[in-house]
């Protein structure tokens, strides 16, 4: 697995209106919107999104009411996988394009609301091609 940066993993209000759910960032604190940069790897790659949970909070996000996810909190030493699919980098955060082609809910929202505002270490995990 490949580290990309250790910080508060979130991502940007367009991501959830949008219900594409594609990409995250990571920031200093929760109260810190400024993303980390992050190490860039080749993109384009196959593989996994996972975090491995270093510190926990309770999120302060309501969640998506209409898809039904709500925040959980995990387990420090928690790894959560995010997703699955070609990496990418945009706006100072990382993500994937499904396999599928489709167009919303690219990660996994309930993955992502039970990491959201904890502190991770987020990584990639290439996978080989299919």
């Amino acid at each position: 697995m490949q580290e990309l940066g250790t910080g508060v993993l979130s991502w940007n209000k367009s991501e959830r209106v949008s219900d594409r759910y594609g990409s995250v960032i990571l920031t200093p604190s929760p109260d810190n919107e400024k993303s980390i940069s992050l190490i860039q790897v080749n993109a384009g790659r196959r593989g996994r999104l996972v975090v491995i949970v270093k510190e926990t909070r309770q999120s302060r996000h309501i969640g998506d009411l209409f898809h039904g996810v709500f925040p959980k909190t995990p387990k420090v030493g928690q790894k959560i996988t995010l997703g699955e699919g070609s990496l990418f980098f945009e706006d100072g955060g990382v993500g994937l394009h499904p396999d599928d082609g489709r167009g919303t809910q690219w990660l996994d929202i309930c993955a992502l609301y039970k990491a959201h505002e904890q502190t991770v270490t987020l990584c990639f995990e290439e996978l080989p091609n299919s």
